[in-house]
């Protein structure tokens, strides 16, 4: 299991609770492109979709085997189209912060 956030974010002309055009986009990715374009680009799962509206930013937590497919499912399921983006590999804290404390510092 490989944990990426994906990072997203938009202008207010661009959020789909002003924009009609990206409303129906944003409605039509939930009902079938998603699970469609996750599949084709192997992402095992979405573990969490977290939204800040008014912020007009998002992270998506996801289990995947490539960064570049991560990027080529935002691009085939229309997120990137008015989001820019940012795929950050991540790390859990329990695991991965304080294995690797203790493995630096011999706790």
């Amino acid at each position: 299991m490989a944990l990426y956030g994906i990072y997203g974010s938009h202008t207010v002309e661009a959020c789909p609770l002003n924009n009609r055009s990206i409303a129906e986009k944003v409605a039509a990715l939930a009902v079938s492109d998603m699970a469609g374009a996750g599949l084709k680009n192997k992402i095992n799962q979405i573990l969490g979709q977290y939204h800040s509206a008014l912020e007009h930013t998002f992270v998506w937590v996801v289990d995947a085997e490539d960064p570049h497919r991560i990027e080529q499912f935002c691009i085939d399921s229309g997120v990137a189209s008015f989001n820019s983006i940012k795929i950050v590999p991540l790390i859990t804290f329990k695991e991965g912060v304080l294995g690797r404390i203790k493995e630096a510092h011999g706790l």
